[in-house]
């Protein structure tokens, strides 16, 4: 592996001091104060992190890819927000969605009392999905059906870990399924978690195009609120089946359906 450049490292530490800074001075940067989306990739999170960002109580774009690993986290999360136009300095929430298990792995023990949302979504849509995205955007980084399913299972995985660390009252879990079919009894459970008056409403000003990290760049565009599976899919009913084992797939489904039947019961 290439050490990084001096340039790099400089800048790095630039980050660092930033956030750090910024941790120390702004009301927001509160770890009770922050919101999350944990999911996976194709799992939904796009809409409803639109949902969530439409409101003046909270601030945030999608995914900022900040690292939970340090007490400055916090503070690197309103700097990148700043530089992306999209910090609200009179907010009361600090939002970020996490999709990759390099941002939360580790995480720092402050993490745990942010409001965590959970979101998930079945192993043969999300996998056909994470490969029709990094496909038409001319990306090889999951260039197999088993290197997007390795993904999934991965973050699977440490998503369950992540639920069984929250405390019961600060988090609250569904699935693409869910949320799709009707997304009104989960923003209403989401809305009592934060304290939101109004409740959230399925709605927003969908962006004219969508900039890196603020979600799906196949189809976000399209809606102004979260809609049917059937309506916001980038797959095509016909869509082949993914190159994988039958038993590899019943196992994929089976972690998801132990993950949603915890999301179930709380």
């Amino acid at each position: 592996m290439t050490a990084p450049s001096p340039s790099s490292r400089a800048r790095t530490a630039l980050k660092h001091t930033a956030g750090a800074l910024a941790a120390a001075t702004l009301p927001q940067c509160s770890w009770d104060r922050a919101v999350f989306i944990f999911g996976h990739m194709r799992c939904g999170s796009t809409a409803l992190s639109n949902v969530l960002c439409s409101r003046p109580e909270i601030s945030g774009y999608g995914e900022a890819h900040v690292a939970y690993t340090d007490r400055s986290a916090l503070g690197r999360l309103a700097v990148n927000q700043r530089r992306r136009g999209a910090f609200r300095p009179g907010a009361r929430h600090l939002f970020d969605k996490v999709l990759h298990s390099r941002y939360d792995a580790v995480p720092y023990p402050g993490l745990l009392r942010a409001h965590a949302l959970f979101l998930v979504r079945a192993p043969l849509p999300s996998i056909l999905s994470i490969r029709t995205l990094f496909a038409r955007i001319g990306s090889n980084e999951y260039p197999t059906d088993e290197a997007a399913a390795s993904y999934y299972e991965e973050r699977l995985g440490q998503l369950a870990r992540l639920w069984a660390a929250f405390p019961a009252h600060r988090r609250l879990g569904t699935t693409y399924e869910e949320l799709t079919a009707g997304p009104d009894p989960f923003l209403a459970r989401a809305s009592a978690l934060l304290g939101l008056d109004p409740p959230l409403a399925n709605h927003y000003t969908a962006p004219a195009k969508t900039a890196r990290g603020a979600g799906d760049p196949l189809s976000s565009h399209r809606f102004d609120s979260i809609v049917g599976g059937g309506r916001s899919t980038t797959l095509d009913p016909e869509a082949r089946r993914p190159g994988l084992a039958p038993d590899r797939l019943d196992h994929l489904q089976h972690r998801y359906d132990d993950l949603r039947r915890l999301f179930a019961a709380g």
